[in-house]
């Protein structure tokens, strides 16, 4: 079935940028419908990042060693040696595994690692077992995750199969008791935002993972790297594939998995992650994040063992999540209008979540504010390079290194500073599948 241009254009990774960019200018000019603006208060935000920046990477050199913005970090959270005593001691000394069935696997863990990483609440915590450590949010999913791959709750073979895989088959009958006792869910003691939402989502990935022959041709994610192979440049080590080609396999394949109730829809087709903007000539807005999140997890892995090189990969954008987004308003260059905040407080009186305001993923205060997030990030960027006094060297940040230890730790720093629940300015009501 061929897709509308216009349906496919909105799909794309380069649509992301070019229909948001139109809130440039309302920026600039302090006309958002929903947020007074204060560009005065972006030397503050530089401020902060930088600062934050140099406090774990303290010389230009140090910088050279900034991730790519990614899931893999999450996994070492208070223990970085997880995921490679996993690859090391499991993959290639216990079962004797190449670089490129290394990298399956961890294709395997990641997407259903970040398909269960929308915001988990103020209140749910993994507890570590062994250990004890009590961990949070996004980080906690991914201990959570990788524990549960460990024991082989995402593989189809029961007793003596190989547990290291996540396999179609199982995914679509993962029942609640299930995941709940993963993630140690309790809706007494241990409530998660949005679980029904995830296990939809795995219950749906199993689904195409197991009708999806093209792309997943064993119904495990990790055929994704021979999908690739057939489509890059090159072998070995020297494979090269276009970010397009990755983007379009994880768009087109998982768009089945994303639900469709209270989504934007065009001539009967679910656009994804892409809602109206009020103030936008155009009507309408992409941002595709657990997407573009999933893509910037991937990089490591297709690079390091896959032996992928990724081009074009800066057609990627800033994740409009309410971390980035969050320190644009807790350092005050966004600001909610009074009668979007007073919209804001009515809703979040019916769900308990006072005195924070809280908005539907669908609400104009939500997209505008992801929108102008997708912009700061891009205007942030060269500011940064330039108090650190890098623009133009090979120390020079890209935008995934200021995401991943910039912009993102300073907005979960600044939340910490200034709500005992370290959560977001701004709440969003949401089924666990938005960000």
């Amino acid at each position: 079935m061929t897709i509308p241009e216009e349906i496919a254009y909105l799909y794309s990774i380069r649509s992301v940028r070019e229909t948001n960019s139109s809130t440039v200018a309302l920026i600039e000019n302090n006309k958002l419908l929903n947020f007074e603006v204060d560009l005065g208060k972006m030397e503050e935000v530089v401020d902060f990042v930088v600062e934050t920046i140099r406090g774990t990477f303290p010389t230009n050199a140090a910088l050279l060693e900034i991730p790519v913005h990614g899931r893999w970090q999450h996994f070492g959270k208070g223990n970085t040696s997880r995921l490679p005593d996993l690859i090391e001691k499991v993959f290639r000394q216990e079962l004797g595994l190449d670089d490129e069935e290394v990298c399956r696997k961890l294709i395997d863990l990641f997407v259903v690692s970040v398909l269960l990483d929308a915001g988990a609440g103020n209140e749910w915590k993994f507890t570590e077992p062994g250990t004890g450590m009590a961990i949070s949010r996004s980080e906690g999913i991914a201990v959570a995750s990788l524990y549960m791959f460990q024991g082989g709750v995402f593989a189809a073979a029961a007793g003596g199969g190989d547990p290291y895989v996540v396999q179609g088959s199982r995914l679509a009958s993962l029942g609640a008791e299930e995941l709940a006792a993963g993630l140690q869910v309790s809706q007494e003691q241990n409530p998660m935002s949005g679980f029904d939402g995830r296990l939809r989502l795995l219950n749906r990935l199993g689904e195409v993972l197991s009708s999806n022959k093209e792309l997943f041709h064993s119904g495990r994610p990790g055929d994704l790297v021979d999908y690739l192979k057939a489509r890059s440049s090159g072998s070995g080590s020297g494979k090269a594939v276009e970010l397009e080609v990755l983007w379009d396999a994880l768009m087109q394949g998982l768009l089945p998995v994303w639900p469709t109730e209270g989504r934007t829809k065009i001539d009967g087709y679910v656009v994804g992650d892409a809602w109206p903007l009020q103030n936008k000539a155009g009507g309408i807005v992409t941002f595709h994040k657990l997407t573009q999140w999933l893509t910037y997890s991937l990089f490591k892995p297709l690079t390091e063992y896959g032996g992928f090189s990724i081009l074009h990969a800066e057609c990627m954008t800033g994740l409009p999540e309410y971390r980035n987004g969050g320190l644009f308003v807790d350092l005050g260059v966004l600001a909610l209008k009074p009668a979007a905040h007073a919209r804001g407080l009515a809703l979040a009186a019916q769900h308990d979540l006072l005195p924070l305001p809280a908005f539907r993923p669908d609400d104009d205060a939500i997209v505008e504010w992801r929108s102008c997030t997708v912009c700061l990030l891009d205007m942030l960027l060269p500011l940064v390079n330039a108090k650190m006094a890098v623009a133009g060297t090979k120390y020079e940040l890209t935008l995934p290194q200021l995401i991943e230890a910039g912009s993102w730790k300073s907005g979960r720093l600044a939340a910490a500073a200034r709500r005992p629940s370290g959560g977001p300015p701004i709440e969003l009501v949401a089924d666990g599948t938005v960000f």
